[in-house]
């Protein structure tokens, strides 16, 4: 059947106009997730290497975003030949992480309460696999230790939840 002469003509949109409707982010405002998230893996990197606990088990799970890539180097045993390996992996991930939440417009507020109350959830749960908190301390060495990966293991914990806040707000 042929349309009338009066019906209004669809015209159709180059895909190139469609598709970068849908993806297009907000500009950034002010670049704080991209420095902060490296900055916070790097001095808890550094950090754990001091305190990493029995055997290098603190540091293994507060690094756990890049101790990924001492897979890749022969490192050895040693914590301290862990670090560069683990820096390398690690921070370009926490970066566009980073860029991903300026990019969104998060706000630092509640990062920073999400990564405080998973932190201390982190670093109560460390803790309870030992019959006390001298046990604990002697089995790991320092509380030290265990404060350093329960914040990183919270910053992790903050990043994810934000992220899903700002998904789930993105889709309502």
């Amino acid at each position: 059947m042929i349309p009338p002469a009066s019906a209004p003509r669809l015209v159709p949109l180059p895909m190139t106009e469609i598709v970068s409707e849908i993806v297009r982010l907000p500009e950034r405002t002010h670049p704080r997730f991209v420095w902060l998230l490296p900055l916070v893996f790097a001095v808890g990197t550094v950090l754990g290497s001091f305190w990493p606990g029995h055997d290098g088990h603190l540091f293994f799970l507060g690094t756990l975003v890049g101790v990924w890539a001492c897979s890749l180097f022969d490192v050895g045993n040693d914590v301290s030949a862990w670090i560069l390996p683990t820096l390398l992996g690690g921070v370009p991930i926490l970066l566009l992480l980073g860029l991903l939440l300026d990019r969104l417009r998060a706000d630092l507020a509640p990062w920073l309460a999400v990564s405080l109350v998973v932190g201390a959830v982190a670093g109560f749960v460390l803790m309870q696999g030992h019959g006390d908190l001298d046990a604990a301390r002697a089995y790991h060495g320092s509380f030290l230790g265990y404060a350093v990966c329960a914040l990183q293991l919270g910053s992790y914990g903050g990043t994810l939840v934000v992220l899903g806040i700002l998904a789930l707000r993105g889709r309502a």
